[in-house]
């Protein structure tokens, strides 16, 4: 029996974004050419997901948590994976 994950298709590469107290998370998918900034794909994340009320508090804190963690996926593995290319936690205001 196959689980949500194993039969779940993600985007060859995006952002993976997690909330740690709930544990609600989000997908976003990265353009082939996009550059793999962690930070600036967290800005436009944040912009996207919250029409521009809350804006990053911060810099990101590579392998720390904040109320959120973020993570770019390059391979299309499922966000659970260990394996990743940056990530870092981080803060909204």
């Amino acid at each position: 029996m196959n689980t949500i994950e194993e039969t779940t298709k993600y985007p060859d590469c995006y952002l993976h974004v997690y909330e740690c107290r709930s544990g609600e998370s989000w997908i976003m998918p990265i353009r082939g050419n996009a550059k793999l900034d962690i930070e600036r794909l967290v800005k436009k994340w944040a912009d996207q997901e919250y029409g521009g009320e809350l804006k990053l508090d911060g810099e990101l804190m590579p392998g720390l948590e904040g109320d959120y963690y973020a993570k770019i996926m390059t391979d299309g593995r499922p966000p659970d994976s260990c394996i990743c290319w940056t990530s870092g936690g981080f803060y909204l205001k």
